[in-house]
């Protein structure tokens, strides 16, 4: 499949949606720090040296992640995303954990994370609704035939000793 046709299907437009939304949470994360940073100078700054020095300490790291976030601002995830387009022979294993969050025993979040493992080592992730997650596992079996999906204790061990041993085998015409 071309590059092109990829980005139109469905489940793909949903993977480059939570990338987008996962951008605007750090961007807003980053924001935030350095709020809280000018917060404390402007409020400390007479009274108490430490407390100025927390803030400019915070200032600079929201700075620094923001800046770090303008530099991937035209597509977030690009690697990940360059990689299924070009190089999907790299993604080895694919696996999802859902994550509901239960205060007091009511139902309150939930939400996926969608992993992905390369041969090299390297490791990408996405927050994702809970409901994107079936679609787009269907959508990227179909993409990256030789990879593993689905999480156990075993393919975690194979990939810690080799990421090779988690690629399967393409099955044979007759």
């Amino acid at each position: 499949m071309k590059a092109h046709q990829t980005d139109q299907h469905p489940a793909m437009q949903r993977l480059l949606r939570g990338f987008r939304q996962e951008h605007r949470l750090k961007t807003a994360c980053a924001l935030a720090l350095q709020l809280l940073g000018l917060s404390f100078i402007y409020s400390f700054f007479q009274d108490s040296v430490w407390l100025s020095i927390f803030g400019l300490l915070c200032t600079v790291l929201g700075l620094r992640f923001f800046f770090a976030l303008l530099q991937e601002w035209q597509l977030p995830g690009r690697e990940l995303i360059l990689l299924l387009h070009f190089h999907p022979e790299e993604i080895v294993w694919v696996y999802s954990i859902v994550t509901e969050r239960l205060p007091f025993g009511l139902q309150m979040f939930h939400n996926g994370t969608l992993f992905f493992k390369t041969i090299d080592g390297r490791e990408f992730s996405l927050i994702l609704p809970r409901q994107d997650l079936k679609p787009i596992s269907a959508y990227l079996n179909s993409l990256l035939p030789h990879a593993t999906f689905g999480y156990t204790k075993d393919r975690e061990q194979w990939f810690m000793a080799s990421p090779l041993m988690l690629l399967r085998e393409k099955e044979e015409d007759s």
